[in-house]
């Protein structure tokens, strides 16, 4: 597992009915199981009975997700629904509801407002900590009926290399997704990274994207219809390749590469 060392992150589990899963994941990922939080590790995975949650010690805050509520409703609500920025990258509009397969997971925000306007999503993420809080938010969020008609559609996340994941698609001839979805971390800026406490930690867990480039280029082989990569709103493209379009917020712009148009 290349993006964790057991110098860095431990997992503490206060739960007995949560145990067995603890064990099992520290023994796949060669990590150190406590029964109590230890400063000396800079991220702890927790797990509760209920909560799984990534702790950073420096920072004194934890983060998880949770589909239901907070953030993530609230962007739900009242994050413009197919009039945002994002909804047109993908190409949602009038009759045209594609298919996402998600390539960088992380927290899973984009992701969720394409599912709420009615996108069956795959979501890929390579990090195991990170897979973990995904899988523990659909598991609370599986419980409620509201999140049912999200599930019927197709929400589904896999734990793998995004770029493996499409070679595999790939070798096994599957159907390839309507689009190609990539949002590669990036350096943060000083100035913003004191305000964004989740993305500093996962800057810490995860790094910065360097296979980004590959990404893109396997994208555009596998992609029925587009690949959207997101960016900052001033940052270079990726591998300085030039988009068909872009669609431009305040903060992001969303390059789209072509494939075929949508009709």
């Amino acid at each position: 597992m290349s993006d964790l060392t057991e110098t860095s992150i431990a997992v503490v589990c206060f739960s007995n009915f949560r145990q067995q899963q603890a064990k099992a994941f520290c023994q796949l990922n060669k990590l150190p199981l406590l029964n109590k939080k230890d400063s000396q590790y800079p991220l702890q995975l927790l797990f509760h009975d209920d909560l799984i949650e990534l702790f950073d010690s420096q920072l004194n805050t934890s983060i998880s997700i949770d589909f239901l509520k907070g953030a993530m409703a609230h962007r739900q609500q009242f994050g413009g629904g197919r009039g945002q920025a994002i909804a047109k990258a993908i190409g949602l509009k009038s009759g045209i509801t594609p298919t996402v397969l998600d390539t960088t997971a992380g927290l899973a925000g984009d992701a969720f407002v394409l599912a709420t306007l009615g996108c069956p999503i795959t979501l890929v993420e390579r990090s195991p900590v990170l897979f973990c809080l995904l899988d523990n938010a659909l598991e609370r969020a599986t419980l409620n009926a509201v999140f049912e008609p999200i599930s019927q559609q197709g929400f589904r996340i896999i734990s793998q290399d995004a770029n493996d994941y499409i070679n595999e698609q790939q070798s096994k001839q599957q159907p390839p997704p309507d689009v190609i979805y990539i949002d590669p971390m990036y350096p943060e800026r000083k100035k913003s990274a004191l305000v964004k406490k989740d993305m500093q930690i996962l800057q810490r867990l995860h790094g910065h994207n360097d296979d980004a480039g590959s990404l893109l280029n396997n994208a555009l082989l596998f992609a029925k219809k587009r690949v959207v990569v997101k960016r900052p709103a001033h940052a270079e493209t990726l591998n300085e390749k030039k988009p068909n379009t872009c669609i431009k917020s305040k903060k992001t712009r969303y390059d789209i590469y072509t494939i075929e148009k949508m009709l």
